[in-house]
């Protein structure tokens, strides 16, 4: 479908500072947990990617969760007004 909404996401690497990904450890992962159940409070909001998966994923996999995750909201939506 067509939308009248456009999202321009810009992406710079660097090499230098803060890591921009949690490590994959028992810490993080009840982070993750903690955050996903907030995440899922949140009315007519979807988070996706990197961030709402919190972890690494390339630009590929990140667009490829995000066009998922939008045929499944827009299913689930005409499902409901039917």
């Amino acid at each position: 479908g067509n939308s009248s909404h456009t999202v321009i996401f810009y992406e710079r690497s660097k090499d230098d500072g803060d890591p921009y990904y949690p490590v994959p450890n028992e810490e993080n992962k009840a982070l993750y947990a903690r955050y996903q159940s907030m995440a899922e409070k949140e009315k007519d909001v979807t988070f996706v990617g990197r961030l709402a998966n919190y972890k690494y994923f390339n630009m590929d996999e990140t667009i490829k969760n995000a066009l998922e995750l939008f045929d499944k909201d827009t299913l689930e939506q005409r499902d409901d007004k039917h």
